[in-house]
């Protein structure tokens, strides 16, 4: 039972820290996270809330784009930020590996 659940905790943390977040969205030169944060909430709150959903959306990018943000798609990017095919087929191609050396290590006496 405790080698199944470490092979499971093994698998799930692999899969999660190799899938990585998706990296897209809006970049600017000086780019900051909270800073982004309060130019989005300004942005927000200049806007009319009465404005259908497609109106405010258009209206929230303008409102951006005036503090200097553009919005990237992942194949804009740098290939440093994207999660490409080579990556996916490198971890299906190791993850057997990862899992056997997890039982011979667990299966070893102390």
């Amino acid at each position: 039972m405790k080698t199944f659940l470490i092979l499971s905790i093994l698998i799930v943390f692999v899969t999660v820290s190799s899938a990585g977040p998706n990296k897209v969205g809006w970049t600017k030169p000086d780019f900051r996270q909270d800073q982004f944060e309060n130019d989005r909430k300004e942005c927000i709150d200049s806007i009319d809330k009465n404005l259908v959903s497609e109106a405010f959306g258009k209206a929230l990018e303008e409102c951006l784009a005036k503090k200097d943000y553009a919005f990237k798609k992942a194949e804009e990017l740098p290939s440093g930020d994207k999660v490409t095919t080579k990556d996916i087929i490198l971890f299906i191609a190791l993850s057997p590996l990862i899992i056997a050396y997890g039982v011979f290590l667990i299966g070893r006496p102390l």
